[in-house]
């Protein structure tokens, strides 16, 4: 499906369900008191009985749909709605544009068991995808363990290098995971966070500067003072 800026698609009481999948631009979808944020990429797996409301905001915006309904495929998808997040995106489901091309190569054969090789091409996607799913709900676990360990310990020398080998995550996977959570590489969120209580300790403290950079991690007074200013008008990190 093709459509060009602000093209919107909006439903309710449906009786199935939907796969959008983008091959290019970007939009927006409302659903379930939610917004996502849909580019290049990326998909959602929606019931469509709920209300949705979908918008482009490209000029050039390309998605494949698969909208389906049946019984057996209701307990795959209620599983995969549960967790809240209805995106997903080839990070996370790496695999999904080439099942979905065999699964249209399927609908065009014309055999005896046709209809045998389509649904088991679907409902292996729609597993690998529940799969996914749980894998990164996994992930977030973790990330959050992360998180609690630096705010534990950001006045100690932490690396990423550290933070990966403690926590059994390759560097390039745990840094690409951990910024998807808090918008931060896990270096930015550490000088982020030591900012954030250090200014907390100057206006509540009597404590010197030399005395703070040292109880908030950075190596020295000087270095501190660099930071600080170069930070002091960004206002976006929250704890």
């Amino acid at each position: 499906m093709k459509a060009s800026y602000d093209y919107y698609i909006e439903g309710n009481n449906q009786e199935f369900y939907e796969i959008r999948y983008i091959l290019d631009g970007e939009g927006y979808l409302k659903y379930n008191g939610r917004s996502y944020l849909l580019k290049k990429g990326d998909g959602r797996l929606i019931d469509c009985r709920q209300k949705y409301y979908y918008q482009t905001s490209s000029y050039n915006w390309v998605s494949t749909c698969l909208d389906f309904n049946g019984a057996p495929a209701a307990p795959l998808v209620q599983a995969y709605l549960l967790s809240g997040n209805v995106k997903f995106s080839d990070a996370m489901f790496s695999n999904f544009e080439p099942l979905q091309m065999h699964l249209l190569q399927c609908t065009q054969k014309i055999s005896s068991y046709m209809e045998y090789e389509v649904s088991c091409t679907f409902y292996m996607l729609l597993t690998n995808l529940l799969i996914a799913q749980s894998k990164t709900r996994n992930t977030s676990e973790v990330i959050e363990k992360i998180v609690s360990y630096i705010q534990a310990n950001y006045m100690k020398n932490l690396t990423a290098d550290e933070l990966s080998h403690h926590f059994g995550l390759s560097r390039t996977h745990m840094t690409r995971c951990f910024k998807e959570y808090t918008g931060f590489a896990p270096h930015e969120y550490i000088t982020q966070l030591r900012i954030y209580n250090a200014k907390y300790l100057l206006k509540a403290t009597d404590l010197s500067i030399e005395d703070i950079s040292r109880q908030t991690g950075f190596s020295d007074s000087v270095y501190f003072i660099q930071v600080f200013k170069k930070n002091r008008r960004h206002n976006t990190f929250k704890i």
